[in-house]
């Protein structure tokens, strides 16, 4: 038994990304305890990137690429050829940026939730581009 991709699984896909995306953001903010205090320590005593110092850049940025990230979603969620294009650019401009701060500690919970959130991504990534549910995503299509 085959299961195709509908575009009603696809979307579903897209709702689970959101509700694992909001799980991590509730998680990195209520769980800090789950950090040992050792390992804390040798974080803080890491020198901060010029990056960091920078407040009115890192959120811009953060802002910007957010923004465009959450874009990108609704418009793959209504199967718009520019949803998933810029759903891509931002996923490469974001693995980029992602590198620039240097180290970061994660809790197991976070941890876990990012991986999962980054497999999944991808699998809808792969599925917009190389599925049958791309044919959904042409802008010739007739409106559903």
């Amino acid at each position: 038994m085959t299961m195709t991709m509908t575009a009603y699984r696809f979307r579903l896909l897209l709702c689970l990304h959101f509700i694992l995306e909001t799980a991590l953001a509730v998680a990195v903010a209520y769980t800090p305890n789950l950090i040992s205090p050792q390992l804390q320590a040798a974080l803080d005593a890491e020198p901060v990137h010029w990056s960091m110092g920078n407040v009115a850049l890192n959120l811009s940025l953060s802002l910007f690429l957010g923004v465009c990230s959450m874009a990108g979603l609704i418009g793959m969620f209504m199967f718009k050829s520019w949803g998933r294009t810029l759903s891509l650019v931002t996923t490469v401009a974001f693995m980029t940026v992602m590198f620039v701060p240097g180290a970061a500690v994660m809790s197991w919970l976070d941890y876990v939730l990012a991986e999962l959130l980054s497999m999944l991504w991808g699998a809808i990534l792969a599925l917009a581009y190389f599925s049958p549910i791309s044919s959904l995503f042409s802008s010739t299509r007739s409106p559903a």
